[in-house]
């Protein structure tokens, strides 16, 4: 039997996320798009009216019904590892609209909020050593945090992965701090307070 993205997704839904990753990571490198079948078409098709994160699936399924027919069958025609790029693209960025990965956005509203939930400390490892991938918004404030409070990690590793610059992380890292002490200063003065 052979795997589709919809097994991957409903594998994503019940928290077993490896599956989607492991082949979303086939399609490497920053020109895994060109894959897909949709590449160079209109991407206006593949944003249909009377869709949204807050839309019921099955009956926005039902309503729009043969105006999904033509994005959808261009999803189902792409290779399993460029779909699975393109759904896990789709929720690191937390996009809410549009079709990816053949998935409405309705479809995606819980995948989305899952992956929002999720920290993998495997991901988070990988990061820190300079690794690049998908990263939740756990994962990526879990690898920030670890490093402001860890002065003897290799900056450049970890900038290289989360994807950004090395100036760029050293502000996140100054930013967590200050919250962090802020965030202390007012459990002091409460603890204070109370007594």
């Amino acid at each position: 039997m052979r795997t589709t993205i919809s097994d991957l997704s409903e594998a994503a839904l019940r928290g077993d996320w490896g599956p989607l990753i492991r082949e979303s990571e086939k399609a490497r490198g920053k020109h895994w798009a060109e894959d897909a079948r949709c590449a160079g078409r209109d991407t206006n098709i593949f944003f249909p009216r009377g869709d949204g994160p807050q839309s019921e699936p099955v009956e926005t399924v039902e309503r729009l019904g043969a105006s999904l027919a033509g994005p959808l069958n261009l999803c189902a025609a792409c290779p399993l590892t460029t779909a699975a790029r393109c759904l896990i693209e789709s929720l690191r960025d937390d996009e809410e609209f549009g079709i990816r990965g053949g998935l409405i956005a309705s479809e995606r509203s819980a995948l989305r909020s899952g992956w929002q939930r999720r920290a993998d400390k495997v991901a988070v490892a990988r990061a820190l050593r300079g690794s690049t991938a998908a990263l939740s918004r756990a994962e990526r404030n879990e690898v920030i945090a670890r490093f402001a409070t860890d002065p003897a990690m290799d900056a450049a590793a970890v900038a290289r992965g989360l994807g950004i610059t090395h100036e760029y992380l050293l502000k996140l890292a100054r930013t967590y701090r200050q919250k962090r002490r802020t965030e202390l200063a007012a459990l002091s003065a409460r603890r204070t307070h109370a007594a």
